[in-house]
């Protein structure tokens, strides 16, 4: 490996994990939520771009959330067969909300670097 993709790869591991609470989605004793990002990656927003181009602005919502929603552990929290019932029977309030908090991870860490 060069020492420029070195610095380049090491620079991308060293990004933090954001988090963020969904206060909505409590557990049985009130805590709230918690959603876990990792920096986006290429091809993430491949995907993303995708989605908004070959559908609509609740298919990219609903990719993102799929996408990027991780827990404590790093695994996703929604899966593929998520997507139906996210589009058509989860508060999309919510749902907006989270993707903006996702947006904002990722745009705080642009403006930091």
């Amino acid at each position: 490996m060069s020492k420029v993709i070195s610095r380049a790869v090491a620079h991308f591991k060293a990004l933090s994990v954001k988090s963020f609470e969904v206060p909505e989605w409590a557990d049985d004793q009130g805590k709230p939520l918690v959603v876990y990002v990792e920096p986006f990656t290429l091809k993430d927003k491949t995907r993303l771009q995708l989605a908004a181009k070959t559908g609509s602005e609740v298919d990219a919502i609903v990719e993102l959330i799929v996408l990027k929603c991780k827990d404590s552990q790093g695994e996703n929290m929604f899966t593929i067969e998520d997507k139906p019932l996210l589009r058509n029977q989860v508060d999309a309030n919510v749902l907006e909300r989270i993707s903006q908090e996702i947006m904002r991870v990722d745009v705080e860490d642009i403006r930091k670097n």
